[in-house]
């Protein structure tokens, strides 16, 4: 795999995500959520396409603020 390219298309991932949020779309929570269930669904028959998603859900999840505690 390579690292530098699947990082610059994860960081462009997180793009779409943040502009489908401005829009009123989605949240980048739930983008980054529904990619991890693609991740997994891909990865029953393609464990290297899924772990590049699941590199992608963590980018995105990454650039949502923490979640206070409880």
């Amino acid at each position: 795999m390579d690292r530098d390219l699947i990082s610059a298309h994860g960081k462009m991932v997180a793009l779409v995500a943040s502009v489908l949020q401005a829009s009123g779309v989605t949240t980048t929570d739930e983008f980054a959520r529904l990619l991890k269930v693609f991740a997994d669904t891909v990865g029953e028959t393609d464990a290297e396409q899924a772990e590049i998603l699941a590199l992608w859900s963590d980018t995105v999840a990454a650039m949502l603020p923490p979640q206070p505690k409880h």
